[in-house]
């Protein structure tokens, strides 16, 4: 005679994401944000003057480090995250909020304090593979819940990368 018995067992949650060291986070988010905003830059061929007289434009970036997983090599490291970058430009002595921006996952690949390569994946249907092949489960989760918290606004970083004084009208 054969018996079956259940055990009631459920799939096990998958394990909480690995806490980030707040030194890494510290000192390679700026790193990370500068370098976002500069290939933005050059894809999207900014500053542009667009024939105005005092008029320079460029992105600004904000960034969530999400997960950091070690590579083979000393001090290599792929770090996934999320990020907002907002077109800013300077007219005159105003700061003016642009049209232009994006927002979204990344993949980051570090040596050291070096950007060596950066991947924002494809757009339209095939992104969530893409994000499924490159964060955690337990990453995506995290996306989802930072992606309704508050970002910083750059404005303030804009103003002081166009030399336009703390109470610059924005526009």
């Amino acid at each position: 005679m054969l018996a079956l018995a259940s055990t009631g067992c459920v799939a096990a949650a998958p394990p909480p994401l690995q806490p980030l060291d707040p030194e890494f986070v510290r000192t390679m988010r700026p790193v990370i944000q500068d370098d976002l905003a500069a290939t933005l830059n050059d894809q999207w061929s900014l500053p542009a003057k667009y024939g105005e007289p005092g008029w320079e434009a460029r992105f600004f970036c904000d960034v969530r480090i999400i997960e950091v997983t070690p590579m083979p090599g000393d001090g290599v490291s792929r770090v996934g995250l999320l990020a907002a970058c907002t077109g800013f430009g300077r007219e005159g002595t105003e700061l003016v909020k642009g049209n232009f921006g994006t927002w979204g996952t990344w993949i980051v690949e570090l040596d050291g304090i070096r950007v060596r390569a950066r991947d924002q994946g494809p757009d339209g249907a095939e992104r969530g593979d893409w994000e499924r092949r490159w964060f955690t489960k337990q990453a995506l989760n995290e996306i989802r819940r930072v992606d309704d918290s508050d970002w910083s606004d750059p404005a303030a970083l804009a103003r002081r990368h166009f030399g336009l004084p703390a109470d610059a009208p924005l526009r």
